[in-house]
């Protein structure tokens, strides 16, 4: 399906789901396995523009999260959340079927202050290639593969930052986190602290927290148990150590611009993430892979 003369969509559509995916960002828009509505959410009005990010779906966070983190402190890194979502990636279309996508992302693409400020030197930019695979049967798999193809190592990071479609965040819960250290970030300079032995919930309020992997606290499997819409959804993770929820807010959320009022409601976004503290670090010739699944019950 064609957007427009820029961005291009695609459907893929088989006996077990349908799922829609765009080539700008390798940004998966839609994914409905049969008898579900989307499990995915976008907002009302996606809106399309070279150099920003679509809002919904899973954008690909890559190669750093937010605005970065650069020994122990938050860096200053533009564009937010690194140029993967905002890059035109390649369709495979030899290896691509009904229910499979494969998309890729070189660094021989990438504008060259990015690759510089991923490797911290003008003389030697990183050297990379990204691959996306997405299986969008009735159970849905998301991988990233990153590749050092270059001579010196970099660290990355990076996340499948998941809108899940809910019924009304108030009458959700997120379960899999309990005992796991976290970092609020909405308070400025707040200590680490621990998720009491009970799901979390929202109130209205923000909620944006880093949740890292320790000991027996891996994580690996997050629930969000949706009452509106008598779901459970599972998000199996794997090559990740980190987990990231957010949800804006009611203030926060309004203030959105590429959101209508009140639509903070109907998502809850529960990443799969390597970021901060727990960046990637790649030599030459290595790879990494950070995956996702999600089931729907």
């Amino acid at each position: 399906m064609l957007m427009n003369d820029c961005f291009i969509s695609r459907d893929f559509v088989n006996d077990d789901a349908n799922a829609t995916i765009s080539d700008y960002g390798a940004h998966v828009l839609e994914w409905a396995p049969n008898g579900q509505p989307s499990v995915l959410w976008h907002p009302k009005a996606v809106h399309l523009s070279a150099g920003t990010a679509i809002r919904g779906g899973i954008p690909v966070i890559f190669p750093w999260f937010n605005s970065g983190f650069v020994d122990g402190h938050i860096a200053s890194k533009n564009p937010k959340h690194g140029f993967g979502r905002i890059s035109f990636w390649h369709y495979d279309k030899d290896t691509s079927t009904d229910a499979f996508a494969r998309y890729t992302l070189d660094s021989a693409d990438g504008h060259p202050d990015w690759l510089a400020t991923l490797s911290g030197s003008t003389e030697r930019p990183a050297a990379f290639n990204a691959t996306y695979e997405v299986h969008c049967g009735a159970e849905f798999q998301a991988s990233l593969t990153v590749t050092n193809t270059g001579d010196m190592p970099f660290i990355y990071e990076s996340a499948l930052h998941t809108y899940f479609a809910i019924g009304d965040i108030e009458h959700v819960q997120v379960s899999g986190l309990e005992g796991t250290e976290f970092l609020d970030t909405t308070l400025d300079d707040d200590p680490k602290r621990v998720q009491a032995d009970e799901p979390i919930t929202f109130d209205g309020n923000m909620v944006d927290r880093i949740y890292f992997a320790g000991g027996e606290n891996r994580h690996d499997v997050v629930r969000i148990l949706d009452e509106r819409l008598g779901r459970m959804i599972t998000v199996g993770k794997s090559g990740s150590k980190n987990t990231v929820v957010w949800n804006p807010g009611e203030d926060a959320g309004n203030a959105i611009g590429d959101m209508e009022a009140g639509e903070w409601r109907s998502f809850v976004c529960v990443e799969a993430a390597n970021c901060r503290d727990n960046a990637t670090t790649l030599n030459p010739g290595e790879s990494a892979t950070l995956s996702q699944t999600i089931h729907v019950e």
